[in-house]
């Protein structure tokens, strides 16, 4: 059972969530499927997270919360408080076959955008209230960053002891682990990681909408934030500017309404997988065995910029190098929970292969099972964005949205008595696109 649980062709069915997303698959049916799979706890946070942002490009807002709700109450309960029994069950299940017969647990980047995405779309529902707790809760999941890669290493320590009990295990472990490490090197030339998980995206929308609230003080406050991680931005220096000057009471009388473009272009970075043959020694035997890692994919860029009104869209954040920090910092966890893994099943193979009274078939069904679950879980929140890039106009009535090449992408009216934030989604350039328009 566990054999075939872990056949799930999991890269088809995330393929099968973003042709849903970009081809706006917004058939009742298809919700109401995927909302009984999460009501039945059926890998919960995946299809949340995934059938949650399907919604949320159709329009349907409250169907998106609902399922982004089922997917942050998961976290709470089947992650974050998990019990002593439950994480014993599930190491045990993970040693022997792989991380992919368990519910996916999302990343921290994953949580903070699902607080994000329920800000919007209360704001798109004109429930301002709701749409500030989100957003206070996006940037409390920012600040708790450290915190939760500290108890995600120590959750991890408990594989890593099971595996030391094989008395060749610092030969395998710091051999193949030198050897893993030096194959990512490469990995991360492509993007740009810090020490720091910080999401400026998070925090340029908070900022916006307490704008927006007429929260002048701590919009400004925020938006601090994102002018010292974008410092030579001179769109982020114009619209610091405005920030302080409205926190301070300049200009608050007569003051103009301005509009706030939010372009989330392309298609954000995927996992994928890799294999490795690496030898390790058990019982004096040099075994060579397969280990499968994760590894990132970098997809495709929709539009380099959009123009509002005649002003091009400045990238304030490429989200590819978010995603590529977070690995970063969990790499060598999942370095060292990886091969402690594969001691422990081709210890389990050379048992068996010893012990075998059946001329052959329990080794043979030992190495086949080894073989079919040596797979790393490459589910991930597909259809986020690649990066993100932002404009503000002043406000006389009309938004124009264009590409690089003048191709009218929307063109409407909007209330000159107020702020208004406009929402472009753009997954590639012959897509739809998704317009959302917040006053």
């Amino acid at each position: 059972m566990l054999l075939f649980t872990a056949c799930t062709n999991h890269a088809s069915v995330n393929s099968e969530f973003e042709k849903a997303l970009t081809q706006k698959f917004c058939g009742d049916e298809f919700f109401e499927q995927n909302l009984n799979k999460v009501k039945n706890k059926d890998d919960t946070i995946y299809t949340g997270l995934n059938t949650g942002l399907i919604a949320r490009n159709c329009g349907k807002f409250t169907i998106s919360n609902t399922l982004f709700d089922a997917a942050e109450d998961s976290y709470k309960e089947d992650v974050d408080l998990e019990n002593t029994l439950q994480k014993g069950v599930k190491l045990a299940a993970t040693t022997l076959v792989n991380d992919t017969i368990i519910d996916y647990k999302g990343s921290l980047y994953e949580r903070i955008m699902v607080n994000v995405y329920k800000g919007l779309n209360f704001m798109s529902l004109k429930d301002y209230a709701n749409a500030r707790v989100e957003f206070n809760r996006a940037l409390m999941r920012q600040d708790k960053a450290k915190e939760y890669f500290a108890n995600e290493i120590e959750k991890n320590r408990e594989e890593i002891e099971e595996a030391k009990k094989d008395p060749n295990y610092d030969k395998n472990m710091n051999d193949n682990v030198a050897t893993i490490t030096k194959e990512y090197e490469h990995l991360f030339k492509e993007f740009d990681t810090t020490k720091k998980f910080v999401n400026p995206y998070a925090t340029y929308l908070a900022s916006v909408f307490f704008f927006m609230e007429q929260d002048y003080r701590k919009a400004s406050d925020l938006f601090r934030e994102v002018a010292i991680i974008n410092p030579k931005n001179n769109e982020i220096k114009k619209e610091s500017k405005l920030f302080t000057e409205r926190a301070r009471g300049i200009n608050s009388k007569n003051s103009k309404k301005y509009i706030f473009v939010v372009y989330e272009g392309g298609m954000g970075v995927i996992k994928d997988d890799f294999a490795l043959t690496l030898p390790f020694i058990v019982n004096e035997k040099i075994i060579t065995t397969s280990v499968a890692l994760q590894k990132l994919q970098k997809r495709d860029n929709s539009f380099e910029y959009l123009q509002a009104n005649g002003v091009k869209t400045t990238q304030i954040v490429d989200l590819d190098d978010i995603v590529a920090t977070e690995f970063k910092i969990n790499m060598p966890t999942m370095i060292t929970k990886a091969v402690a893994q594969t001691i422990l099943k081709t210890a389990i193979n050379v048992a068996a292969a010893n012990n075998d009274s059946t001329g052959g078939l329990l080794s043979a069904a030992s190495s086949l099972i080894t073989a079919g679950t040596n797979k790393a879980d490459v589910r991930t929140w597909r259809g986020l964005p690649k990066n993100v890039s932002v404009a503000m106009i002043e406000n006389k009535g009309e938004i124009e949205i264009k590409d690089p090449k003048g191709g009218e992408i929307f063109k409407g009216k909007v209330e000159t008595t107020k702020d208004a934030l406009v929402f472009v989604r753009s997954f590639e350039p012959y897509l739809p696109n998704h317009i959302e328009i917040v006053q």
